[in-house]
């Protein structure tokens, strides 16, 4: 209340006149000039790792992992199709030199690829390493593709499925910026231009980089497409071209001033902040029509401007803060769920509703006073003025039927609700035709995937290191249990190490890849190790006594992902020796769906505590306890029915589209805050309910209506966005909106009439 105070002292004693709201205007345009200066400073970005559980130790294990063996992925998986023979000279040629420009690269650590990999073999001479394919003898090439298809781990790594592709893997180095990694993958994209028919390309580096390019677009579409949208409802609305540019103007100035702090702050934009401008646009542009319905509505009544727009601030001031106060509260929610880009979204997303609110009643008023635009009467618009009306009617006549149709949606929502499911895919908010995620999938289909898999191992007994039989015994039947249960492949451990090792002291055959069968074989097999891989973890295998078992496996969700992790961590407690062997899952993998698994649980308690807030909001402003669950009802509908909707038609729940509910229920209180604040308000003087009801609807009915039209309207623009996410984000806040505006127009006064008392003290 005292808020509203120093708004009406501040109107009325630096507003009304010229000078003082042109003083009002240049302060204002000097704090926005100040924040906008900053905007070249805004930079994009789309980092794996800032969706990683922040302070979770399963990160913080990884990241002390990721010192020994690096990161697990920092890697290129190139495909090479052809449409002849696969183990062609004039196909795997080009392949080899192009590779050979690769492994040259700076950035480039290591290059895995048939067409150069060595192995020793050991012959009259001694070990010498032999190439994996002879590439410049037809005859040799031959029986090697023979031997290669024979092979279990190169047939499973490098061959597609089909058996007309080949693929490679570039492992890189850390890069520190999206720049570096976008030149690096043009690199390699620009070696192989000319050199194959079509090469498909897989990765953090590549994914990330789709991801930025179709957020900028968003970017810049969605702010494009709103203005657009919302004047054309302003033009029906307001009807004035100088209103209509205030309008859009000092929604615009928010949008600036919030865009102009996350610069300052170094706030990079992603795929969640994204929706940032848009989402203020809309808000802020809610403040203004609710303040400019009832400058419209007081006009008439005084004849005077400076009047109309001091009744109007006294009239919907307090309310205009209580419902920015909520829609920030609901945004800052977010902060629950424990993902740095989430949180970032929620921060700024609420500072920017408060500086809405802010500006909106700073400068509003003053440009109404200098510029006097002519306001139009609403009795101009005889369909939204006489629609509150017809509410009424309805509501006093029907209140049985609608409390029966709250209490059957409620149960059909609740069976939706309970087919709700948590899952997510790892480049699955593309575009279905993107040409990156078509990458992806191909590498899923046609080979064991293109997501890292990671187990940690460690020796227990100092006395058997990694290298010993014992260990090396456990860890194969750990790679066992990790193919039954998972469907990993490509796996490369120090079994692997030690089955190449045995094959190259046999015959070289593909039937010696396996475990040595007697001591002495077990002997020269470590003795070989020792001599020629000293440097184990060059190849990211081991150290003495740490280890990893690290392959690729196929993006089937993270709901898939986490049953088969389970299942394999079961299956490991029941058969590996533990005495002898430790072991833990991780990597990036485990991180990101970890954090689909957190979701759930933070979800629920965010948007409790939201419930909590503006119930207490609410109890403490009408002093009533019955009027927290009389304003709770209304507003947990709408995400009802958005989860239930969900739920039938399995549009699963994940770390993109979890902000959907947070966001519609810190906003759609608004137009429950706005109309209880009038009820009460009418309450008081009427001193009946049935009357303040009819009041409240009809002077808060009409910019409620507006309000949700013009806040669909701005959400709806996510649908056109490239982002499936994205897409359902706006989809279902619209939805969500609507279903709001239905249940503020026709059950809170239902649930008015029949749970508040009629003894206006209680208020």
């Amino acid at each position: 209340m005292e808020f509203t105070k120093f708004l009406l002292a501040f109107n009325k004693h630096q507003m009304i006149n010229k000078r003082t709201s042109i003083f009002s205007v240049l302060i204002a345009f000097f704090f926005l000039g100040l924040l906008a200066f900053q905007l070249p400073n805004l930079a994009f970005d789309y980092e794996l790792e800032n969706f990683f559980p922040k302070n979770d130790p399963d990160l913080a294990y990884y990241q002390e992992f990721s010192e020994t063996f690096g990161h697990d992925n920092d890697y290129l998986l190139i495909a090479f199709e052809t449409t002849g023979r696969l183990f062609d000279q004039s196909f795997l040629n080009p392949i080899d030199s192009g590779l050979m420009k690769v492994e040259k690269l700076p950035n480039t650590l290591q290059v895995y690829s048939p067409t150069s990999l060595r192995f020793l073999a050991k012959t009259p001479m001694g070990l010498l390493p032999i190439p994996l394919l002879h590439l410049s003898d037809t005859l040799k090439l031959k029986k090697d593709s023979l031997r290669f298809y024979g092979h279990p781990l190169y047939r499973e790594m490098f061959i597609s499925k089909s058996g007309n592709s080949l693929k490679s893997i570039i492992v890189h180095k850390r890069f520190e910026s999206k720049e570096t990694a976008d030149d690096y993958v043009e690199e390699v994209k620009n070696i192989f231009q000319d050199r194959t028919p079509q090469i498909r390309i897989a990765g953090k580096a590549v994914a990330q980089t789709a991801f930025v390019n179709a957020v900028k677009d968003d970017f810049a579409k969605f702010i494009l497409i709103a203005m657009v949208l919302i004047f054309g409802w302003l033009v029906i609305f307001m009807r004035r071209i100088s209103l209509i540019i205030t309008a859009l103007s000092i929604a615009g100035f928010s949008v600036v001033a919030t865009i102009g702090l996350m610069a300052t702050t170094g706030k990079e934009i992603d795929v969640l902040s994204s929706l940032i401008p848009t989402i203020l646009l809309v808000v802020a542009m809610s403040d203004i029509i609710h303040l400019f319905t009832h400058i419209q509505d007081e006009l008439p009544k005084t004849n005077d401007l400076k009047t109309a727009i001091n009744n109007a601030v006294k009239q919907v001031g307090l309310a205009t803060l209580l419902t920015s106060f909520t829609t920030a509260v609901g945004f800052l929610t977010l902060i629950t769920l424990n993902v740095k880009p989430i949180i970032d979204l929620g921060i700024y997303a609420a500072l920017g509703i408060i500086m809405a609110f802010i500006i909106t009643y700073l400068l509003y008023p003053a440009i109404i006073t200098l510029f006097k635009p002519a306001i139009p009467s609403p009795q101009d618009d005889s369909f939204l003025t006489n629609l509150p009306n017809r509410i009424f009617v309805t509501v006093t006549n029907r209140s049985k039927t609608i409390m029966i149709t709250a209490v059957v949606l409620f149960a059909i929502c609740t069976i939706g609700i309970s087919r709700l499911e948590i899952d997510a895919y790892l480049v699955n908010d593309l575009p279905k035709n993107d040409p990156v995620k078509s990458d992806f999938i191909f590498f899923d289909r046609e080979f064991t995937g293109s997501k890292p898999f990671t187990l940690s191992l460690w020796s227990k007994d100092p006395s058997n290191p990694i290298y010993s039989q014992a260990v090396i015994t456990e860890l194969d039947k750990i790679e066992k249990e990790i193919k039954i249960h998972t469907k990993a492949g490509d796996l490369t451990s120090p079994v692997s190490i030690v089955k190449l090792a045995n094959q190259s002291l046999h015959s070289t055959s593909p039937a010696q890849y396996k475990l040595p069968e007697t001591d002495a074989d077990w002997k020269r097999v470590f003795h070989y190790i020792r001599k020629y891989h000293a440097d184990r973890q060059s190849i990211k295998v081991n150290t003495k006594s740490l280890a990893q078992i690290t392959g690729y496996f196929q993006d089937l969700g993270s709901k898939d992902a986490t049953l088969k992790h389970e299942k394999l961590l079961n299956a490991l407690d029941d058969k590996v020796n533990h005495q002898l062997i430790g072991y833990r899952l991780t990597g990036t993998t485990l991180l990101i769906d970890k954090s689909h698994e957190m979701l759930s649980k933070n979800l629920i308690k965010g948007l409790t505590l939201a419930m909590v807030i503006v119930g207490l909001i609410t109890g403490l402003l009408f002093k009533s306890w019955k009027m927290i669950l009389i304003t709770l009802i209304p507003n947990l509908f709408p995400i009802l029915v958005v989860a239930a909707i969900m739920g039938y038609f399995q549009i699963p729940l994940n770390l993109s589209t979890s902000v959907i509910f947070a966001i519609s229920f810190g906003i759609v209180v608004d137009d429950t805050i706005h109309f209880l604040s009038q009820f009460k308000h009418e309450y008081h003087t009427t001193g009946t309910k049935q009357e303040a009801i009819r009041k409240a609807l009809t002077k808060t009915g009409r910019p409620i209506i507006i309000t949700t039209i013009i806040l669909t309207t701005g959400f709806i623009v996510f649908c056109f966005s490239s982002f499936s996410a994205t897409f359902y984000m706006g989809l279902f806040v619209s939805v969500s909106f609507v279903t709001a505006l239905a249940a503020d127009l026709y059950l809170l006064p239902v649930l008015l009439l029949w749970w508040l008392p009629n003894k206006t003290q209680s208020m």
